[in-house]
């Protein structure tokens, strides 16, 4: 799942997700994901969340997440850097963190990363 709110970055990762053959779920707003998240948790291996989105901020749509399905991945996407990241969901969330502006291949090692058998994240790495 991605939940982006910048059109242009939210179109174009898809569309690259899709190419490797990954099923993707898309919503603009953290509201939207919400729904979505409730609807499809079951359905989803990990998400690409925003810290900053319209509607429901991505701190507590991580939480919202977490109270839903404690096990999903993470991997938190924001142009903020690391500490501020940590200040902001609070440190102890089992994510991982990609700044942005970031390169694909980066995003893509990081997916296969969460995707992997045995990963937990283990704070904002």
């Amino acid at each position: 799942m991605l939940v982006e709110d910048e059109e242009g970055l939210r179109s174009a990762v898809c569309k690259m997700l899709r190419r490797k053959g990954y099923r993707v779920i898309e919503a603009h707003d953290g509201l939207i994901a919400a729904e979505v998240f409730r609807a499809k948790a079951a359905e989803i291996d990990v998400v690409l969340l925003d810290l900053t989105l319209p509607g429901l901020p991505g701190g507590h749509l991580l939480k919202e997440m977490r109270r839903i399905r404690p096990d999903v991945k993470v991997i938190l996407t924001s142009a903020h850097n690391r500490d501020t990241v940590r200040s902001l969901i609070g440190g102890g969330e089992a994510l991982e963190f990609i700044r942005k502006p970031y390169q694909f291949t980066d995003l893509l090692l990081r997916v296969n990363k969460a995707l992997a058998p045995g990963f937990s994240g283990s704070g904002v790495h």
